[in-house]
């Protein structure tokens, strides 16, 4: 009875059976994981675009995010979800079925350091005085299961956005109209770039900022609400704006970094183009000019880019792969659900089970 049941659920699994050469990927490999929805909610999907092989994954709640976790364990996965009005960070030891996630930490809002070693989750309080409100930021420890404060006390604004890179932690903090980028220390706030939002942060301190000008006042570092770029040690000019001076790079959304954190790829509006746009974070003060990578009219777009610098997008849940500057479809395998949430490609020491190989 036991190896009958085996052979049914095989032949009736996706993915338990090789796929067709169709569903490899020449010259690609590696695993790209993807969320999708079936009657019970979200499932993460393995396609090995090697083999062609594609299998279903644990269930999971509604994913905004996925994180390479591989430098805590080979295999490991961590998955940001919605729930509500939070935010919750999970752990994902194997990519089967039977898998699990294991939460980490939860908030009104969450990130995940670089290689997903721990998680720092913000919650907030209702405002107390002025433009006060209290807030707990924590971090957590994947691995050992373990937190530590990071601070806990008054924060003027309501937090928007928190980021960090390799060692600290910036929250994005709106008044009225404004907003500023707090640097939180162990146990202090100070405010770090007034009137701006943060965009997104790199593993190597590169911030990606846009202006957001107070009424009356005069655009203090160029074009309101280009895109800039701004290192940790900035120049005695200031950010370093994207696009020309007089048409910015207007961004609607941030997609992914490369894996050298040197390129990042947005979702903007340039020169009357909206499209998916590549800019460098390589030194230098001039105007950076964005690469257009694809124009879209797509309403939702993920993005995840491979060690070789391929490009694996997803819009409108069409797959195509960018290649040397060459876009082309990405056919998925015959049975395989399409992809309607965010996508990570894994190094190929993640086998289409998900597990280690």
């Amino acid at each position: 009875m036991a190896a009958g049941a085996f052979l049914f659920i095989s032949s009736h699994t996706p993915g338990s059976t090789p796929a067709t050469s169709s569903g490899a990927v020449s010259g690609l490999d590696g695993t790209l994981i993807y969320a999708a929805q079936d009657p019970q909610g979200w499932v993460l999907w393995t396609w090995d675009l090697q083999t062609g092989r594609v299998a279903p994954g644990p269930h999971v709640e509604q994913p905004t995010n996925l994180v390479d976790a591989s430098s805590v364990s080979p295999g490991w996965v961590g998955v940001t979800s919605s729930e509500g009005r939070r935010q919750v960070a999970s752990i994902l030891h194997f990519l089967t079925p039977e898998g699990r996630p294991i939460p980490v930490g939860a908030g009104d809002l969450v990130t995940w350091s670089s290689g997903g070693q721990d998680v720092t989750s913000l919650r907030y309080g209702d405002r107390t005085q002025g433009c006060l409100r209290h807030v707990l930021i924590t971090t957590h420890l994947v691995s050992f299961g373990t937190s530590d404060i990071r601070y806990d006390g008054p924060m003027c604004g309501l937090p928007l956005t928190i980021a960090r890179d390799g060692t600290f932690v910036y929250v994005v903090a709106a008044r009225a109209t404004t907003a500023s980028i707090v640097f939180v220390g162990s146990g202090y706030t100070e405010r770090f770039i007034d009137d701006h939002a943060l965009v997104s942060l790199s593993t190597r301190g590169d911030f990606l900022i846009t202006p957001v000008p107070r009424p009356g006042a005069g655009q203090p570092y160029g074009p309101a609400r280009g895109l800039q770029l701004y290192y940790r040690s900035p120049s005695p000019s200031g950010p370093v704006p994207f696009g020309r001076r007089h048409q910015p790079l207007l961004v609607d959304e941030f997609l992914t970094w490369s894996s050298d954190a040197g390129d990042a790829y947005v979702l903007g509006l340039y020169r009357g183009v909206r499209g998916v746009y590549r800019i460098t974070m390589g030194p230098g003060v001039g105007l950076r000019i964005p690469e257009l990578v694809d124009r879209t009219d797509a309403a939702t777009i993920e993005a995840t880019v491979t060690v070789d610098g391929d490009v694996i997008l997803l819009q409108d849940g069409e797959l195509s792969l960018v290649r040397a500057g060459e876009l082309r479809p990405l056919t998925l395998p015959p049975g395989a659900p399409r992809p309607a949430g965010p996508l990570l490609w894994s190094a190929p020491s993640l086998g289409p089970s998900g597990s280690a190989s």
